[in-house]
């Protein structure tokens, strides 16, 4: 990619995947619930040929689980990963969701700037509760935090 500061975004392929993949190890974050036919609900940041950035929605009706936030090392400290949060935010809103869901090990500071809130783990809806991230995948160590969108 010849300039890593204006990334496009856009949906993530079937193609993707590998990449995807590797960022997402990289960073140490979940991906036994995921492969390349799950890629539906994420943006990625880049070109034809690089990805730099990505981010990740599952939609529970008006409800949405915000997932697997990275930016590759070359590509952080230029607002790439508030420009893929505001992007989710924007497509959750139009789809209807109220609500974002987040859990983070060590990234609460970033998403308190993008208006996240840190909750207790007890007034988490069923629907994100029940979700792999959730029960499993995630450590109970793991911050939860939410976002009241204006749908």
């Amino acid at each position: 990619m010849t300039d890593l500061h204006m990334p496009v975004l856009r949906q993530a392929r079937s193609d993707d995947w590998e990449t995807i993949r590797t960022l997402l190890l990289d960073a140490g974050l979940p991906i036994d619930d995921l492969d390349q036919e799950k890629l539906g609900g994420f943006l990625v940041a880049g070109d034809d040929q690089h990805v730099v950035g990505l981010i990740g929605l599952e939609v529970f009706g008006r409800t949405g689980l915000l997932r697997s936030l990275v930016v590759a090392t070359g590509a952080r400290c230029a607002g790439l990963g508030a420009k893929l949060v505001g992007a989710l935010e924007s497509a959750a809103e139009t789809a209807g969701i109220e609500e974002l869901w987040l859990l983070t090990i060590d990234a609460q500071r970033f998403f308190e700037r993008q208006g996240f809130s840190i909750v207790e783990r007890d007034v988490v809806p069923d629907s994100i509760r029940q979700t792999d991230e959730f029960s499993g995948l995630c450590p109970d160590t793991a911050y939860l935090m939410m976002k009241r969108l204006s749908a």
